[in-house]
């Protein structure tokens, strides 16, 4: 992993209405490299005569927070992919699941089960056989004598 690969995979991503593929372990490589690289910047920054002023730290503070832009801009523009797939997917749409991270993987399945759930309290709700409707009729009911 290293910036460059970060970049084309936001240029991908930017181009392309699908989920590119991405390995399973894309976000812990990221957090990987990053922590990588604060490492080697703490060590240059413990052996340099002025930490503040050195090359060096200020290229690996820059490649860090380049990173950290990079990949939660890669991250949003997925997550928005993965919330349309889900609609689609409750809606029992077809739907290409592929390429997905675990943590996208997980996001996804947990919003299909949320739209799908909302979907049967609305149209219980509907039916009469809501919660409003369970309240309303509890309230009109007389005590047996």
């Amino acid at each position: 992993m290293n910036l460059d690969e970060l970049r084309t995979v936001q240029s991908k991503e930017r181009r392309k209405d699908s989920l590119q593929h991405l390995r399973d372990s894309f976000y812990e490589d990221v957090a990987d490299y990053v922590a990588d690289r604060k490492a080697e910047r703490k060590e240059v920054a413990a052996t340099a005569d002025d930490p503040f002023s050195s090359p060096e730290v200020s290229r690996l503070t820059d490649e860090i927070e380049s990173a950290e832009e990079v990949v939660e801009a890669v991250y949003e523009r997925r997550v928005g992919k993965v919330v349309k797939l889900a609609s689609f997917a409750a809606a029992d749409m077809p739907v290409d699941e592929d390429g997905m991270t675990t943590q996208e993987r997980e996001l996804f399945d947990d919003l299909v089960a949320r739209i799908e759930a909302n979907k049967t309290t609305v149209l219980d709700i509907l039916g009469g056989e809501g919660a409003s409707s369970a309240g309303d009729a509890g309230a009109d009911a007389s005590p047996d004598p």
